[in-house]
């Protein structure tokens, strides 16, 4: 017999799901990390492009295709970049073809980016990217000078590619 200030005995338990998803992070190799990400990268640019549409003046621009990574690294001394001496950053090089539109004219263009990036304890970073940028196909007119385009909207896609990588948002 139950006692009166005892709470009532159920014959059966109710269980709760748990949606507990495992943590996630991007893989520590930047190779693989980068072939994942230029995979993204497109829709990731294009995102970012409607993102500042309202405060870009001009055409409206689209990434079509991110290149395969090349991970040769450039000499430490040339006169044409600023080279980080860093041996823990890890330089990456590809190219985005995109399109731009301005009003009835349609432009392509090939866009080079010179990216380094850094593991730190926080995750995958940029540590610092170069761009130049020239018309598709090749030749048509020259590249442009490398310019600092770490806080290019290239840039800013690829640092939400790598918070959503850490945060396992994204299929590797």
């Amino acid at each position: 017999m139950a006692r009166a200030d005892s709470p009532p005995v159920r014959s059966e338990q109710v269980t709760q799901p748990q949606f507990i998803r495992p943590r996630v992070t991007c893989p520590g190799d930047v190779e693989t990390l980068t072939k994942a990400m230029l995979k993204d990268l497109p829709s990731y640019v294009n995102r970012a492009y409607l993102r500042t549409l309202g405060q870009r003046p001009g055409g409206i621009s689209y990434a079509i295709a991110a290149s395969q990574p090349d991970f040769m690294p450039l000499p430490t001394v040339s006169s044409e970049y600023a080279n980080p001496l860093d041996p823990h950053l890890h330089q990456i090089f590809f190219t985005m073809l995109e399109r731009q539109y301005l009003g009835q004219q349609m432009a392509e263009l090939q866009n080079y980016h010179w990216l380094f990036l850094s593991q730190t304890p926080e995750g995958w970073q940029i540590a610092l990217m170069y761009s130049r940028f020239g018309s598709y196909p090749a030749g048509n007119q020259p590249v442009t000078a490398p310019q600092d385009s770490s806080q290019s909207l290239t840039a800013q896609a690829i640092r939400t590619w790598l918070r959503d990588c850490q945060a396992g948002a994204v299929r590797l």
